[in-house]
């Protein structure tokens, strides 16, 4: 029972941090795009942006503490902090270690960004995009529950729906772009 406890809290704490990555990525899509102008409320959504900034790094802490945890699949501390040191799925599980120290990353530079030039700010943040893909492909490729139709299902809605929440940035950050361009 004990075991079973932990590969479900693995499973549940990876999938609550992926939502939350989806999450604060439209959170940040509302805040630069303000799409909801009139409606939201900028410091606000900031606030909330970066305290979920920080819950999901500590989901993410939850999903590979619960990993070191469980005995059905032999997980260290190493194996989950440094790329390329697990004997299970090498690659999967490597790109999940990338995707956490990219979140790190990002999140650690969001709370230093008055100290950090705009345009170094801005280039590390974007790397949000490219970490949802690579949630996306780590969650299609290490799990256990990979190719059941319910998990299948799942993946396939978060997937579309992060595309989607990029496709609006793209469009109304383009169309922005253009009304400054005219304007000037």
């Amino acid at each position: 029972m004990i075991s079973s406890i932990w590969w479900d809290l693995t499973r549940a704490s990876a999938n609550v941090a992926w939502v939350l990555v989806l999450t604060i990525i439209l959170w940040g899509v509302l805040l630069t795009t303000r799409v909801l102008r009139g409606l939201d409320r900028p410091a606000w959504l900031l606030d909330l942006h970066r305290w979920m900034g920080g819950l999901c790094i500590v989901f993410t802490g939850i999903h590979m503490a619960s990993l070191v945890a469980d005995t059905y699949v032999e997980f260290t501390p190493l194996s989950v902090l440094v790329p390329f040191t697990s004997d299970y799925r090498p690659w999967p599980v490597s790109l999940g270690v990338f995707g956490f120290w990219l979140l790190v990353i990002i999140q650690v530079t969001s709370l230093m960004k008055r100290r950090l030039s705009q345009k170094v700010w801005r280039g590390i943040h974007m790397t949000s995009y490219p970490l949802y893909v690579i949630i996306v492909i780590h969650a299609l490729t290490a799990g256990s529950d990979v190719g059941t139709s319910l998990y299948t299902g799942f993946t396939t809605a978060l997937a579309m729906t992060g595309a989607a929440v990029a496709g609006v940035r793209w469009v109304v950050g383009r169309s922005a772009t253009r009304r400054a361009n005219v304007s000037t």
